[in-house]
């Protein structure tokens, strides 16, 4: 996908993507039993309840937006 976004002219930001399934999108309360099920996200701190994958891709979005605000260079990961 990366070369799509570079033949279209549009920048990239890398997170890492660790423990963003599991962290509340709404109070980042972090922990293993916020996710119920493969496709259930319910937050053992504050109770929201919301789509799995909808929660981790406002937790990657927000950490993708720090980097953009801080003007950090963005790298891919290195390959193990």
């Amino acid at each position: 996908m990366e070369y799509k976004a570079r033949r279209a002219g549009v920048r990239l930001v890398y997170v890492d993507p660790a423990y963003t399934s599991r962290q509340c999108s709404e109070c980042h309360h972090v922990e293993r039993k916020n996710r119920a099920t493969q496709s259930e996200f319910a937050c053992r701190a504050c109770g929201v309840m919301t789509h799995a994958d909808h929660n981790a891709s406002r937790n990657i979005a927000r950490k993708g937006e720090a980097v953009w605000i801080a003007g950090r260079e963005s790298r891919v990961p290195a390959t193990p």
